[in-house]
């Protein structure tokens, strides 16, 4: 069935994501455009294998950012992952948790609540701090900690892998084993295992599955449990 145009969330808590490229007013006009438009390509790719996930889809917002709305926090490592595969800049990422009180329609635009604003807020401060990985907001103050320890941690880990550690860590993250991996890569499996072992990988998707089992663990709440958690962060 397909999904209505709008639907009103009110009560209903999600995660916003606002994704800004790092220092992309320092392109020139034509190199610009052209990375606009590279970015509207990648989006599209992000909302099909994200749809599950999506309640509203990722749309460029004021040129070198975009925003979206998740009703699945779980999916934030890969979305997070997949944010650093951008290749023309990097993004930063502010992830807010929290209602809406605008109605939602399929593309994140012309929405409003806490979500958005903490998700603002935790934009502002990535680029403060120059941070990157993912800032979180909103999830507890706890919660908040926790979050932010895996992103900074997971992105020093990837920030550092040569480009053939990362194809590996890719494949092997995708659910291939070292053996198709290997076939992928035109390569044999020792050399595989190779750049498994030097790029941390076992160490890296145990700490990527925590990070997962963390965020499963703090389901979002429906609309009428909003007061009744309310209550609680109080």
């Amino acid at each position: 069935m397909p999904r209505p145009a709008a639907a009103a969330v009110n009560g209903r808590e999600c995660v916003a994501v606002i994704a800004d490229m790092v220092q992309s007013r320092e392109l020139k006009a034509q190199e610009r455009r052209a990375t606009q438009l590279t970015f509207s390509t990648f989006l599209k790719k992000i909302n099909t294998e994200f749809r599950k996930a999506v309640l509203a889809r990722f749309v460029i917002t004021l040129g070198d950012e975009c925003q979206g709305i998740l009703h699945d926090a779980t999916v934030l490592p890969d979305l997070l992952w997949r944010f650093d595969e951008f290749e023309n800049r990097q993004l930063r990422v502010g992830i807010g948790r929290g209602v809406l009180y605008t109605p939602v329609g399929r593309d994140a635009i012309n929405i409003d609540g806490p979500a958005l604003h903490r998700a603002r807020a935790s934009i502002e401060r990535a680029k403060k701090d120059r941070l990157l990985g993912g800032v979180f907001e909103g999830f507890g103050k706890n919660h908040d900690a926790v979050f932010n320890g895996f992103a900074r941690l997971l992105h020093h880990h990837r920030s550092n892998l040569s480009k053939q550690q990362r194809q590996v860590v890719a494949y092997l993250r995708s659910g291939l084993n070292q053996t198709q991996t290997a076939e992928k890569m035109g390569v044999t499996k020792q050399a595989v295992s190779l750049y498994a072992a030097r790029a941390g990988w076992e160490a890296y998707s145990e700490g990527e599955q925590a990070f997962k089992t963390a965020l499963g663990l703090l389901q979002l709440t429906q609309p009428g449990d909003v007061h009744e958690a309310a209550r609680h962060r109080a």
